[in-house]
Order: structure tokens, then sequence, then C-alpha cells
């Protein structure tokens, strides 16, 4: 396969999975679209940002607080509650003082309630509204939690928000809408059966379930709201909501309103205790049944980071599968043992004193030396050594000298040592003069 066929082949499967990607890797309900990624898109996240916004921050509220209501003031919560409570610097000298806080979840810990309670019973206002609220003021709030179920809900694309009193007679209806549309969620209320601790009393409905309640605590009061969404920008731009709202605040002590844009940010590692029931989202699906996987395709950053992780993998396994060969065993050079075994030989007839047939060795190991460095084979003829002192450079005479030592050697059958000796000092004379 050729370097550029590779590219094409590259290049489809990149777009191939890029169209894949853009029709089948959106999520049905929650996946950005590339218009909520400008400047100028709508996000329909519940965030309850009170800098935001968008349909379901909490800027309006938050301006009402600031210029809408009178004889009220407002500061912002920007550290956890244990933070502001144990810094004498941060916390503010008026009283009395309104803790007002909207989001999904209030996320506190066990301290940081008793630390709210203690603010209250001192004689200011504790005003939550959240769908879920921490056990340890649930069971302050409620006498017999432990038997009953504090919250029911309802599954609707609205709900129907009502008060008991206070001059507010119409009915406030709440649509959740997303991108336009709507989709049914789960609305959230208090069930009938749970008894009220310190004075609690029904405020407000949603449907035909109590939403809104109203607790004495000590020389101040709690007021628990199960709808958050009624507070957002969305609903307060309706002429009734804003009316809803404004009967909702009149409940409100005057005071200095300690704006919470902190804690519904705050991450749970697991030492926060929730009621135990199963959350679930706009959609009816339980929270603790979702899968990272999941969590992955309804973000699309990750969900294209995820994708191109995978391509990347499936590129990697095509082009270094077909490139890569298996790894080749590593085989060892001949040597060329055939000095060795001479000179084994050599010592063995030494030994034995066998010097003719160490002679018979040492004549064959000079053919074969002058045969393959000089290309010159054997002859019994004068021109041979002729041919050997035009390339070796050596004399004629010290050539026939050595031969004729092989030829008188070879045919005795008893050989001196100096006889040996003295052929062995030819040849290595002649050994270092060849060129």
């Amino acid at each position: 396969m050729g370097a550029s066929t590779k590219y094409v082949i590259m290049l489809v499967l990149v777009l191939v999975l890029g169209l894949i990607v853009y029709f089948f890797g959106g999520s049905s309900q929650q996946a950005s679209s590339l218009e909520q990624r400008t400047v100028d898109s709508i996000n329909w996240e519940e965030t309850y940002d009170s800098k935001s916004k968008h349909p379901y921050g909490t800027y309006f509220i938050r301006n009402i607080f600031e210029n809408g209501l009178e004889e009220h003031s407002v500061k912002d919560i920007n550290v956890s509650v244990q933070s502001y409570f144990d810094s004498i610097d941060i916390q503010i000298k008026a009283q009395p003082i309104t803790y007002f806080f909207v989001g999904k979840s209030l996320n506190l810990y066990n301290n940081e309630v008793d630390s709210l309670l203690e603010f209250t019973d001192r004689g200011n206002t504790l005003f939550i509204s959240a769908e879920f609220l921490p056990n340890r003021l649930l069971k302050e709030l409620f006498l017999n939690y432990n038997e009953h179920r504090y919250f029911g809900y309802t599954n609707d694309s609205l709900v129907t928000l009502t008060l008991v009193d206070n001059g507010f007679n119409d009915e406030y209806e709440i649509f959740n809408e997303v991108k336009g549309k709507l989709q049914t969620k789960r609305w959230y209320n208090i069930n009938y059966g749970v008894q009220y601790s310190h004075d609690g009393r029904i405020i407000g409905k949603a449907g035909f379930r109590p939403c809104f309640l109203e607790f004495q605590y000590g020389d101040g009061k709690i007021l628990i709201h199960t709808i958050p969404q009624a507070f957002t920008n969305k609903h307060l731009s309706d002429d009734l909501g804003k009316k809803y709202i404004e009967s909702v605040l009149s409940y409100f002590s005057k005071s200095t309103i300690l704006f919470d844009n902190y804690t519904h940010y705050a991450y749970d590692d697991g030492t926060m205790e929730f009621d135990p029931g199963n959350v679930s989202d706009n959609n009816g699906r339980y929270l603790n049944d979702h899968t990272t996987l999941d969590f992955l395709l309804n973000n699309l950053p990750l969900r294209w980071g995820y994708f191109i992780i995978l391509v990347g993998i499936l590129l990697f396994v095509i082009f270094s599968g077909k490139r890569e060969q298996k790894i080749m065993p590593t085989i060892s050079s001949n040597d060329n043992s055939s000095l060795e075994f001479t000179e084994t030989i050599a010592r063995l007839y030494l030994k034995q004193n066998q010097h003719n047939k160490l002679i018979v060795h040492m004549e064959n190991i000079f053919k074969n030396k002058i045969k393959s460095r000089y290309y010159i084979a054997y002859s019994d003829e004068d021109n041979y050594v002729k041919r050997i002192a035009q390339k070796s450079g050596v004399n004629e005479k010290e050539i026939k000298d050595i031969l004729n030592l092989f030829k008188g050697g070879s045919n005795l059958t008893g050989v001196s040592d100096d006889y040996l000796v003295n052929l062995y000092k030819k040849l290595n004379n002649f050994y270092k003069k060849a060129k």
C-alpha cells in the first residue's frame, strides 16, 4: 500500500466518523447546540446564577433586591456558609438578616446547617428554595421524617402555584420550557402526612400539595419553597410571575438580604447528607443511574473529545498493524574456526613428534594463502615461483627455499626440530615481507 493511498483512507475514515458524530452523537435533551456556543445564544441550563440573564439564572431576583425592594438591602456571599460564619471580618454587622438561597440542591454539611439554625434562632430569617435539602435540616423541621418521605412530586410540563393568603388570589402556572419547547419534568412538593415542628404552617401550594412552608424557629423563622424555578429570570419576566414573587417576598422581615450565590456550586465529596430518595433529572431519569458515558455524551466538548479518541485508536490499529513487523531474532555470524582447528592439529602433531605431518599442514596453509590472496594456483612449473615473487614482492630464492623445505620435509620419516624451526622462520619472514 502506497503512502498516498494510506492518506486517502485516513481522510475518508475521518470524514465518515465526523458525519456519524454530527448526525448521531447528540443527546436528546441536554446536548449543547452550535447556537448555544455563540455569545448571544440562550443557555437553558438551570444555573440559578445571580449574574446570569439566561432563562434559568437569578439575575432579575437579585436586581429586585438591589433596586426594587423597599427597606431592604442586599449583600452577596461568595464563600461557603461555614467560611462566612467562621470569619468575623466578612460577616454583615446589620440586623436582622435574611439568608436567601435558590438552587437545585442545598449542599451543606451538618455543621453548616447548625450554623444557619443558630443564625435563625437569633432573630434572623432563613429562606431556602430548593428541591433537595440536607438531612440535618429535614430532621429539624419534620417530626416524623423517618416514617414519611418529606417530599412528593408530579410529572408534568407545568405546575400551578397558589398562595394561601397575603393577597395573591390568582393561580400562577409555571412551564418547563427548554429551547422553546415544553418538556416534562418532576415538580417537587411536601407530602401530606409529615408533621411540622417549630410551629410550621402551609403558605403556598403546587397543585394540591404544599410547596411553601413557614416555621417559627427561636426568635426567627425558616421559609422553605420547593419550586426554585419560580424565582428564575424566565418566570419573573411574566407580570403574574412578578406578582407571585412579590407576595412570597412579603413574608420576609425588613432586613438585609444575604444572597448565597456559592452553595449550589459546592461539590459534594460524599460526606454531605441529603434525603436518601433517588434524585432525578428533568426527564425523570435517576441521577444515580447515570453512567460515565452518559455524562460524556451529554456534554458537547467531552463528546467530541471522546469521539476523537476513538478515531485516533481506530487509525492507530489500522495503520500500525500493517506497518509493524514481528521482531526478527538475532542470528550470530558464522565464525571461521579453520585456523583454530589447524592450530590444534599442529600442537597435536608437534607433541607426538610427527613433524612431517605438521609440515604437510603448513604447506597446505601456505598454498591456500597464495591462492586466496594472489589468485595463483599451485603448479610445479618455474612460472609458479616467478608469479608469486612478482605479486608478493618477495625474492624468488626465498620462495624456492620454502617450497624445497616443504618437499623435503614431507618425504622424510624423521624430521628434526631444527628443520621444523628453520621452515617456520622462513614462512614467518615471507608473511612479513609479502605485500
